[in-house]
C-alpha cells in the first residue's frame, strides 16, 4: 500500500501539526515502508508461530480503588502552580485553526 502525500497532509492536518513540503514526502516514504513491512509480516505462516501462547505475561499490579482526599498531597500542590478542585491548572495546549 503506497502512502501518498495528500494522505499525509490529511493526517496532519487532523492531527493540528504543521507539516513542511519536505517533510510530507519524507514521511509518505516512510510510512509506506513501515506499512508494507507489516503487509510482509502477515504473509508468515502460522505454523511458524504455534507454540507461542505459553509466553510469560507481564505482571500486572493489582487494581485496588484508593481512597482519595479533598486535596492532592503537599507535595503535589507545593509543584503546582495553580490548582483547582484538586486539579492542575494548565494552560491551553491544542488550538484548532481552521
Amino acid at each position: 500500500m503506497r502512502i501518498d502525500a495528500e494522505l499525509v497532509r490529511r493526517m496532519a492536518s487532523l492531527s493540528s501539526l504543521d507539516v513542511s513540503a519536505a517533510e510530507v514526502e519524507a514521511f509518505a516514504e516512510e510510512l509506506t515502508r513501515i506499512v508494507e513491512h507489516f503487509e510482509t509480516l502477515r504473509q508468515v505462516p502460522d505454523s511458524l508461530l504455534a507454540g507461542q501462547d505459553d509466553a510469560p505475561s507481564s505482571p500486572l499490579r493489582p487494581d485496588v480503588p484508593a481512597a482519595r482526599g479533598e486535596t492532592p498531597p503537599a507535595y503535589l500542590s507545593d509543584n503546582a502552580p495553580e490548582l483547582s478542585h484538586g486539579h492542575f491548572v494548565v494552560p491551553r495546549v491544542v488550538t484548532r485553526s481552521e
